[in-house]
């Protein structure tokens, strides 16, 4: 699902985009060693807490573009149930772990969980014996624990693949594929009309990352083996014949998508999208609160990237997506803690989450509300067991916009495919060995 933090009591930042669910990163680039050295400050006053009617004031960083009005909403339902809390909602973290480095420590920041989240170690303060930890469904414990300890609150479960126009299906005829033959066919179907199939968002070198992961790294059999051994150095993409597959799936979409790829960011791609000037994107759920508003009435689906002709083999990407966490050593920790906890017992709170926020919650019981349609497809593949897991977030941190650079490389001609792979063992290597 995107990008300093100085003087965080005081300043409202300006937005800067960053990568979703997909679509959001947390920061600045570095690997996890670059924070495990730091020592975080000492833990802040604790005795001034929402409950306790002292004034107090703490941050709250929320980048990801799609979900900042939400977030001011709640944000500003529990100040108005608590008089004596001011809430600064942040919405630019791109220096996220300089400014941690420095001590200017927010109360509450997101990463997307698992080998993210863990490069945040040494500022994540414990929440295992939170009320709402044990309502966390089994398929987002994993990525909010370390060491059994649960050290975040997950808030999204995300869906991705690939994004079409209902309306536009629905009135020439065309048919949802469910395997890559099927969906060459329908790539041709769609040129003899004279729409272009695909807009191809390759400017974003974090969605490659991520189509990585749906397109190939998701399907290599014994996937967390394969990642065990790629951190022991004991294969290699290059060796890999799925990650080979990759580039077939690249050449499709190029072969099939607007002209000069390079040319289209998330905004571009979304308007293409929103405006039917092209018919499917790949992309995530989290993309409706952006082509919502450019056509009202826009009627979308989401289906899994066809990579095979095997039709069970084809299934949609979904994850825990964004997880909040307290940030240990800041100046508020319990007040922010008491906000954490409002979100998941105020009624008021839990109707923002699952109407504003648009997501597939994490807890149980928690049923989704939303009118997101691309979120309800997400809903729809997780109930009937059609998922797979995306990787991206258990890779180095920084490690799936660095290999969407080399694959911007093969898409500009600049590297061969075997050449781009080799380029990835490298960028791996050297986020792994530092």
């Amino acid at each position: 699902m995107r990008r300093v933090l100085t003087g965080l009591l005081v300043m409202t930042i300006a937005f800067s985009m960053m990568a979703c669910g997909g679509s959001g990163s947390t920061g600045d680039s570095g690997s996890s060693s670059e924070v495990s050295a730091i020592t975080p400050g000492e833990q802040g006053n604790t005795a001034e807490t929402a409950g306790s009617g002292d004034p107090v004031t703490f941050s709250f960083c929320q980048a990801q573009p799609e979900y900042q009005t939400a977030a001011q909403n709640l944000i500003n339902a529990y100040m108005k149930e608590h008089s004596n809390v001011t809430i600064e909602l942040i919405t630019d973290i791109s220096n996220l772990k300089t400014e941690l480095q420095a001590g200017n420590i927010p109360e509450i920041f997101y990463t997307e969980g698992y080998t993210v989240m863990e490069a945040y170690s040494d500022y994540l303060t414990d929440l295992s014996d939170q009320p709402w930890a044990d309502m966390i469904i089994d398929f987002s414990l994993d990525a909010v624990s370390i060491d059994g300890k649960i050290m975040g609150m997950p808030t999204t479960i995300a869906g991705e693949g690939i994004c079409y126009n209902k309306k536009m299906f629905a009135e020439h005829g065309w048919e949802v594929p469910a395997t890559k033959t099927e969906l060459i066919t329908l790539c041709g179907q769609i040129q003899a009309e004279g729409i272009t199939p695909f807009v191809n968002q390759f400017a974003d070198d974090w969605l490659l990352g991520q189509l990585m992961s749906g397109a190939a790294y998701a399907h290599i059999p014994e996937t967390q083996q394969f990642t065990d051994n790629l951190y022991a150095g004991t294969v290699t993409f290059a060796g890999n014949e799925q990650m080979k597959g990759l580039f077939d799936t690249l050449d499709l979409l190029r072969k099939y998508g607007t002209p000069d790829p390079m040319s289209y960011s998330w905004n571009e791609a979304c308007t293409s999208f929103a405006t039917g000037e092209t018919a499917m994107l790949f992309e995530g759920d989290w993309i409706w609160s952006t082509i919502q508003p450019i056509d009202p009435e826009i009627e979308v689906g989401m289906f899994p990237i066809p990579t095979s002709d095997n039709a069970e083999e084809n299934k949609l990407l979904a994850d825990t997506n964004m997880v909040l966490h307290i940030g240990k050593g800041s100046k508020h920790p319990e007040a922010a803690i008491e906000f954490m906890d409002w979100m998941t017992t105020s009624a008021e709170a839990k109707e923002i989450l699952l109407k504003e926020y648009q997501f597939v919650p994490c807890f149980e019981g928690w049923e989704y509300e939303g009118d997101n349609q691309l979120a309800a497809c997400t809903r729809e593949y997780l109930e009937q067991g059609k998922t797979y897991k995306w990787w991206w977030n258990k890779w180095p941190d920084n490690y799936r916009p660095t290999a969407g650079q080399e694959m911007q490389k093969y898409i500009s001609g600049d590297l061969t495919a075997e050449e781009a792979l080799m380029a990835m063992d490298d960028d791996w290597k050297n986020m792994t060995t530092q």
